[in-house]
């Protein structure tokens, strides 16, 4: 899409408004789009990394020890869907 943006910048016609009007609600449909994706994302991100309370867990010091846990609890719910 970026690139078919730019394709048709360069031949967007400046002396026809439905020209203009057209590449820029093109444009700005595009970027809401994208800014609507981020949200979405930044949104699950929260939801999956903060819906278990590894983070309030007091043995967890290293990284290493996250990783542990989390490989734990994944490898519990597999066995669980079995």
């Amino acid at each position: 899409m970026p690139l078919i943006l730019l394709v048709l910048l360069f031949m967007v016609n400046r002396e026809n408004t439905f020209h203009k009007v057209g590449y820029i609600f093109l444009l700005l449909s595009y970027s809401t789009i994208l800014i609507i994706r981020v949200l979405y994302a930044k949104d699950q991100w929260h939801r999956e990394f903060n819906g278990n309370d590894l983070s309030s867990n007091s043995k967890i010091e290293r990284m290493s020890d996250y990783q542990d846990k989390l490989s734990n609890s994944d490898s519990t719910e597999q066995e669980s869907i079995k």
